[in-house]
Formats: structure tokens, sequence, C-alpha cells
């Protein structure tokens, strides 16, 4: 496969080293020549130094044969021209837009077939927006995934001293025999395994679940956690995603909200557009502002500044002034377990997020999804459609030779959700969710992918 990424910011740069992982053939277009020279001395590639909306570049860069075209700079109008080009001189390769104006996205003609020729738009401010309302609303989560129909993964910290500590799966799961739930991925010390039954827990370690979200009293219960909705919220940042998520609060929840931004300008922008929303000019990592505002009534603090480090400060800052939640947004994942260990209850990656919405589209087989999770997106849940000669239809799941850093945690058949056990079996057409390392996905792809007789 042959793509072209325009871009290598972050995001790009991720891309890249997303894509060099699936062994494609991959040509990256930048006006900075510094940020091609990072690509080229991490990756195996090709670089034109210029803009990605100069046709010749494109040209160049053999937009002809490229099967797909990733346009990732910071401008939406370089981005989508780019896509339009791309469906001049390839129009068979898919094509990928970074869109941030939420105009063009509200927009279907603009970047549709009889516009820009847009055929995916990602907004990775709101990918990783969806993904913060998402654990906002699971009282004790670090990590929320939705999984469609009536099933969500959960990922939760194991708290000191509760019940389920030094004991086996296989002991916790006849503690709460009538919990329909199943663990997929267990982290421990910034180490992951699917665990088996014979597995322990420990306090500290973070178990992804797959549950249905009317159960998770439940779960907390078993844990020994305490069920706490958000009533107080206090967001840190009102640009990018801070603003995004004030957005969607604001028009999403009653919850009582608070917005804290340092630039005064904008803060009268943001409290003119945020209707529900109390906004609060000053710094986050400003003690005295945090304790006038109560913040050890705060039930979530959400970090969301553009810079990393004052981010993680202010967060760090927040929990240690007491609130009782705190979620925080980084890119860099060696500041993860430093952060965990300091006691910050979720840790989100938006340049995790946005690769996740662009890699189903390398996948092979029938791949309806791909969404990261755990250690900054390390982990995949990969939806997959069951096609009738794949190898792992027809068969008991304990008969299915899957990969052992994947399991199979979910299959939707005929609109419904089941959590399978080992003598279920996948049939033609379901939907299959599988959660795996990234180490295992060229098995699952062998595994899910049609075979030869098919054609």
């Amino acid at each position: 496969m042959r793509a072209i990424i325009v871009g290598t910011g972050q995001v790009g740069y991720a891309i890249i080293g997303a894509l060099s992982g699936e062994n494609a053939d991959v040509v990256a277009i930048d006006s900075s020549d510094a940020n091609l020279q990072a690509a080229r001395e991490q990756f195996d590639i090709q670089t034109i130094c210029g803009s990605g909306s100069n046709p010749q570049n494109l040209l160049d860069a053999g937009i002809a044969s490229a099967d797909m075209l990733v346009a990732v700079t910071n401008s939406d109008e370089v981005n989508m021209v780019a896509c339009s080009i791309g469906a001049m001189k390839s129009p068979h390769a898919i094509r990928v837009a970074r869109i941030r104006e939420t105009a063009f996205l509200k927009d279907e003609a603009v970047l549709g077939e009889d516009g820009f020729h847009v055929t995916h738009a990602i907004n990775p401010e709101m990918v990783t927006a969806k993904r913060l309302m998402d654990i906002l609303q699971v009282p004790i989560a670090t990590d929320v995934a939705e999984l469609g129909h009536g099933l969500q993964l959960v990922g939760v910290r194991v708290p000191t001293g509760a019940k389920v500590c030094n004991k086996s799966f296989a002991a916790i799961r006849n503690m709460a025999p009538e919990l329909k739930m199943l663990v997929t991925t267990r982290i421990r010390r910034g180490e992951s395994i699917v665990p088996k039954g014979n597995d322990t827990v420990e306090a500290g370690d973070v178990l992804y679940t797959v549950i249905a979200p009317s159960d998770l009293p439940q779960l907390a219960e078993l844990l020994d956690m305490p069920w706490r909705p958000a009533k107080r919220i206090t967001i840190a940042g009102g640009t990018g995603i801070g603003f995004t998520l004030a957005k969607e609060l604001d028009k999403g929840t009653r919850a009582n909200i608070k917005l804290i931004e340092s630039d005064p300008t904008h803060a009268n922008e943001l409290a003119m557009a945020l209707k529900r929303i109390l906004v609060l000019q000053g710094f986050p990592t400003d003690e005295n502002l945090l304790l006038e505002e109560n913040i050890r009534d705060c039930d979530v603090f959400v970090a969301a500044l553009k810079d990393e480090e004052a981010n993680v400060m202010a967060a760090l800052n927040a929990k240690r002034l007491g609130a009782h939640r705190v979620i925080t947004l980084t890119n860099k994942t060696g500041y993860i377990p430093i952060i965990e260990a300091a006691g910050v209850d979720a840790v989100v990656s938006p340049q995790a997020l946005a690769i996740g919405t662009i890699l189903h589209y390398v996948r092979q087989g029938r791949v309806n999804s791909v969404t990261p999770y755990g250690l900054a997106g390390k982990a995949e849940i990969i939806e997959f459609e069951a096609l009738e000669t794949a190898k792992v239809v027809g068969k008991p799941l304990k008969d299915v030779k899957v990969p052992h850093s994947a399991i199979i945690g979910a299959l939707i058949r005929d609109g419904k959700a089941i959590i399978p056990g080992g003598n279920d079996i996948i049939q033609p057409k379901d939907r299959v969710f599988v959660f795996t390392e990234k180490e295992a996905v060229k098995k699952l792809e062998k595994l899910f992918s049609v075979s030869l007789t098919f054609f």
C-alpha cells in the first residue's frame, strides 16, 4: 500500500509510524524540513519539502498510484485542497483530512464528492472530547470506549484494600457470579496481559472490562469503589479540546461546570459563548484561585491546556488540593507512569485517538473500526465482520487459536450484544470485537481475512 502523508506534526508523525509498522510505502510532505528530517531519521520513508496543496508536490510523491492520502496539517484549507487534487489524480485512493472548523464538518456538500472530495474527515479535538465525555459519565473509570449495542469497555484502577486484591480472576468470578462482564486486559506497572483464570489482581492494577452500563454500579461495589456521579466539573483551558468539551457539556449535562481560562480576552469570549458555564479568568495552577472555587468539592477536574507541562502540573496541583477525580491530556507516553503514580485518575492521549480513527482503513479483512485504549493507545479494539470463510467461524471460541495477547471480548448478532464464553460459536456476519496488543494484529488479520476459496 502506498500512502502520502501531508503534514508531519504530532499527529502526522504518529500516523507515519503506524503506517510504517503496517509495511506501507510512505511519502511525507511538509513545509518544515526539520520535521521531515526527524521523520526520516526514525522511519524508512521518502519526504518532499513543500506545501501539500501544491499539485506538483503531490505528483512527485506519486499521487497517481497512491492508495491513501492523509492530510493532517494545521490548515483545514491545505488539507481540503490536497484531497481535492488527490481525487483528480487518483480517484480510487482513500482521502482523509484533518478538519478543525466545525462549519466544514456540518456541511457534507463542502467536503463530499460535490466539494473537496474528502472521503473521511477527522477532528482530533472532537474525538478527544467524546472520549472525555464517556469517561465523565462513569465515576469509577480511568478510560471508556463505546462498543455500541449496550456494551462498553471500561478501565478501572483497583483501590488499595479492595476485597478483590490478591484474588485470582477465577475467584473473583465466583464472588459475583451474576455480574456479566469479561476482563480483557490487566495493566500492572506498565505491562499488560490478557488475564487467565489463575492470574491475580493487585492494588493499582488497571482492569479493562467489557460490561453493560447498567452493571457498572455492581462492578464498583465489587471493587469497593464509591459511585460518585460528576455533578461538579472544572475544566482547565478554554481552547482546542477544552473548549470543545465545554461546548458539549454546555448542551448535554445538568452538572455545575466551571471553565478556567488565563487569557482575559478569550475568557470574555467564552463567557458570551457558553450560556450555562461559569468562566473564570485566571491560571489553573493558581492555588488561591482553586481554593476560592472550592476545589475540594470538585467531582472531576479536567486538565485540557495546550502546553503539555502546564497541563500535567495543573492536574497534579488539583489532585493535591483535594479534587476527587482528575483527568489530564498528554501525548508524551513517558509521562504516563509518573502521572498515574502521582494520583491522577485518568490520562487521555489525543494523538492516539486521532490515529485510531485512521488505522482501520489499512487493516485487511472486513474491519469496521479500530479504537485505541490503554497505555496511551498501545492496545486496540478491532471490530471485524465475520466472513463465512474466515477461520474463526463455526467453531467454539475455546478451540479458536487466538494469539496470547488478544481476546475475543464481544459479539453483536442480529443487533444483540453477547459477552461470549468458551462454548460460544462465531457465526457469519457477526460483528466481533477483539481486544489486542498491536503485536498480534497480523495474526488476527489472517484469522478474519477471507480465504483464497472465497474468490
